[in-house]
């Protein structure tokens, strides 16, 4: 069984470049642009979690006078610093090259570098973005489970998103969903015209007792406070739904960020108690300078993005 690179979008700024992929052994998951049947979805889902990571092999990533040489840990990661003296400054997306030398095996990594962004977007994928039912334990497993075809997008999130995009404000996708699905949900947004951009997932892992998922909270908030760090000259607007703890993670990060988020805006997932506590957590959206609206759908939100001036 041959190995291969998994790459990851990455991003960066000025001459500075984080790069991160995934080696291991090619478990031939197929790459659906239709419906398949259940039983080979069921075969793909179960090669995606059941991945045979190769962990301590040599990866070397290269742009241009830049290379740089990393191990991958235990579960097949590797991640580098680039900082290339030479940088095509008018692109958005740059092409860095990934091999792991003693598997003969390379890959092409894209990494982001907003230049001329006027804001950035942080984004939820789960009932945001794709219908999961992330409340229902039955229906998430059933999305699971679909592949990338078969898997519904919102009404009208790929025009929103186009529109807040307009080919030089970044889109980071952030979830609690595990890298192993990386590569299903990057096919789900190039079938549905959703704009691409990193995605900062979780690591799944399993030691002798039980299954270790960092809670959902923890993680999102980190991911958002790292980009806000990251990009301290730019704002950003923050895309979620009322399903989970949106709403209080994106108020929490308004409380640590003052100023730096332009809005939130939250999808309706939910019913008549939940409304009651996201208007409150709007309130508190307030009270920090900022504004988090609760929306019906995507035409709701690109009218509020409109009002907003962020998109034409």
């Amino acid at each position: 069984m041959p190995a291969i690179i998994s790459p990851y979008r990455g991003f960066g700024r000025g001459h500075e470049m984080l790069v991160r992929g995934r080696l291991m052994m090619d478990k031939r998951v197929t790459r659906a642009t239709e419906a398949e049947p259940l039983w080979l979805n069921l075969i793909n889902t179960w090669r995606r979690f059941e991945s045979d990571e190769i962990a301590g092999a040599r990866a070397r990533v290269s742009y241009r006078d830049a290379v740089v040489e990393s191990v991958t840990n235990h579960e097949g990661h590797f991640q580098v610093r680039l900082e290339p003296r030479e940088l095509a400054g008018h692109l958005l997306w740059h092409e860095v090259a990934c091999e792991a030398p003693d598997h003969n095996t390379s890959a092409i990594a894209r990494v982001l570098i907003p230049a001329a962004a006027e804001f950035g977007i942080i984004s939820d994928i789960d009932d945001t973005i794709v219908h999961t039912g992330a409340t229902s334990l039955v229906t998430m497993i059933r999305s699971v489970i679909n592949n990338a075809a078969a898997r519904l997008p919102f009404e009208g999130v790929a025009e929103l998103y186009r529109a807040l995009h307009r080919d030089r404000n970044p889109i980071f996708y952030v979830s609690s969903s595990p890298w192993n699905l990386y590569e299903l949900l990057d096919d789900f947004m190039n079938l549905n015209g959703i704009p691409a951009g990193p995605m900062l997932l979780q690591d799944w892992g399993i030691d002798r007792d039980t299954l270790i998922i960092d809670p959902h909270e923890r993680h999102k908030l980190a991911q958002i406070q790292t980009l806000l760090d990251y990009y301290h000259d730019l704002r950003f607007v923050l895309i979620g739904d009322s399903g989970q703890k949106d709403p209080e993670i994106y108020l929490r990060a308004m409380q640590v960020h003052p100023n730096r988020v332009i809005a939130a805006f939250i999808r309706d997932v939910t019913g008549d108690t939940r409304d009651q506590a996201v208007a409150r957590i709007a309130e508190g959206a307030k009270a920090a300078g900022s504004e988090m609206i609760y929306v019906r759908d995507s035409a709701h939100a690109f009218e509020e993005a409109r009002r907003l001036g962020l998109v034409p």
